[in-house]
């Protein structure tokens, strides 16, 4: 009996690829940003959109192509690790592997140090003095707790999820009302040269945009309308990018150009962002409810990439699914990043511009490296300056961050 293939709803995909994207990393957006400010902060982004939805849709043909063709080991349940060994080898898909662990553990290491933060700015916002060990602590704990929902089961965490989501959606909304009534147009527009902090804001942006990963799900998601895997990247690489702006706008506005060197130079964490709003004239209740968000966000983000990297050294380590190794996978996943988060405890946006490097390599220059490959063997047609663009700016990105790391790039302090 022939198996019947049922399709999911467009928007099912659309808030797939949304809410992949939206979440935590979002704060570090203004931050990074600060430079450059409205203008081009806003062009950065809306490249940096038209860049990974070429790239995402790039793979996306090739994952359709070579789950369809009946001459190749792969079919829709193919994984992007399947992927990358089936068109460029076992070599490349290691290091493509190893590249993805590096974003998973920076990811996990961010959202250790904001999900500390964030409850240490609580905590003091209810008139209670914590030490700085405590601080640190927090986040230790922070991770601890999101490691135990981990380890308790994928079902779990998607009810939580979901959850979250729907609250993250709720008091964003509420918060940016409130926020937005104190915006001041004279603060979006600064006369001084701001386009040479561009470039420092680019892996950052590409880190908020990063939707490759989500590919083969959607590819199996809409098997029989594959067109629609395509229109679920553009529309939720568009929502996202509308939120962004919409974010950016209003941070900005409320906060000020100068503002925001007090928020850097405080540490550049959710929670000093949080306090410079709350300086610039927002009430109370738009404070709580930007809290509220970035617990939601955090937690959500963090639940999002554990779970991920925890099925990927499960499977990586041939650990099964007893509740004794996949504690083991769990220890494994959460233990570095959480010392991490302890031992360095603000590096939230430095973290996820590094995480920037590793998607620049794994999300671009890897599907084009792809795409040539498969349209040499006449798989799929993709026109060669797709394939150019999407490389050109992987590597721009990579080089960006190589450059930044090193000091060579301006920043904004």
């Amino acid at each position: 009996m022939e198996r019947t293939i049922t399709t999911k709803p467009l928007w099912h995909g659309v808030f797939l690829v949304a809410g992949g994207a939206i979440g935590a990393g979002m704060f570090a957006l203004p931050i990074i940003s600060a430079g450059a400010w409205t203008i081009w902060a806003s062009i950065g982004l809306i490249i940096v959109w038209l860049a990974t939805y070429l790239a995402a849709s790039t793979l996306a043909k090739i994952n359709i192509a070579l789950a369809s063709n009946a001459t190749i080991d792969l079919d829709y349940q193919s994984s992007f690790s399947s992927l990358v060994k089936q068109t460029l080898g076992v070599g490349w898909e290691r290091i493509n592997n190893l590249s993805i662990l590096f974003i998973m553990m920076i990811l996990m290491y961010a959202y250790s140090t904001a999900g500390g933060n964030i409850i240490s700015y609580t905590i003091e916002n209810a008139g209670y003095n914590i030490s700085q060990v405590l601080r640190q602590s927090l986040s230790l704990i922070f991770a601890s707790i999101i490691g135990l929902i981990v380890w308790l089961g994928t079902s779990i965490v998607s009810r939580i999820v979901l959850i979250l989501m729907i609250a993250m959606a709720t008091t964003f909304g509420l918060a940016s009302l409130g926020i937005s009534s104190h915006v001041g147009t004279d603060k979006l527009f600064v006369s001084v040269n701001t386009v040479q902090y561009i470039l420092v804001t680019l892996p950052v942006f590409v880190t908020a945009f990063a939707c490759a990963g989500l590919v083969p799900s959607l590819v199996l998601h809409y098997q029989s309308k594959p067109k629609d895997v395509h229109r679920c990247l553009y529309w939720g690489t568009a929502l996202a990018l509308f939120v962004y702006l919409f974010w950016i706008v209003i941070t900005f506005g409320s906060v000020g150009r100068e503002g925001f060197r007090q928020v850097i130079s405080d540490g550049g964490n959710i929670a000093n962002l949080s306090a410079a709003l709350l300086r610039s004239g927002a009430a109370m209740n738009v404070e709580s409810r930007l809290t509220l968000f970035s617990h939601f966000a955090v937690i959500s983000s963090f639940l999002a990439v554990a779970v991920g990297l925890v099925h990927f050294v499960q499977d990586k380590l041939s650990l099964n699914k007893t509740s004794l190794q996949r504690l083991t996978a769990t220890v494994i996943c959460f233990l570095p990043p959480a010392m991490a988060s302890f031992f360095y405890p603000y590096g939230f946006v430095q973290a996820i511009g590094l995480a920037g490097l590793f998607v620049a390599f794994s999300f671009f220059v890897i599907p084009s490296m792809m795409a040539l490959k498969v349209v040499s063997r006449n798989l799929v047609a993709i026109p060669l300056y797709h394939i150019c663009i999407v490389m050109g700016f992987g590597l721009l990105v990579f080089i960006l961050k190589c450059a930044s790391l090193f000091g060579v790039l301006p920043h904004y302090e």
